[in-house]
């Protein structure tokens, strides 16, 4: 695909799209849909607007964005499905926190 032009479709029709690169760098399965499979879109209608643009968010900063208890599971369920390790590690962090109390 033409880098920059990973679109992820949503339920509701429309389509955020990132850098396939920097998503790819982050996820093994994007990497291989992108390069091997020549995927210039994936569905992702299992997930809300909000987990997506955290996710895309996360990939590009190197850093969980906005994992709340409202999101932990479709953030935890996204970068398990997309096989982003260090993310799913920092979800269970998160839960971590919530379970000792110290997550407000």
């Amino acid at each position: 695909p033409s880098h920059g032009n990973l679109k992820f479709c949503l339920s509701d029709g429309e389509a955020i799209t990132a850098n396939s690169v920097i998503v790819s760098y982050n996820s093994p399965v994007i990497d291989k849909l992108t390069t091997e499979l020549l995927q210039t879109s994936l569905d992702v209608q299992d997930f809300s607007r909000e987990v997506v643009q955290n996710f895309i968010k996360s990939c590009y900063s190197g850093e969980p964005q906005n994992i709340s208890k409202d999101n932990f599971r479709g953030m935890n369920k996204m970068s398990t499905v997309f096989e982003v390790s260090w993310l799913v590690d920092k979800c269970f962090e998160f839960l971590d926190l919530i379970d000792l109390g110290e997550y407000e």
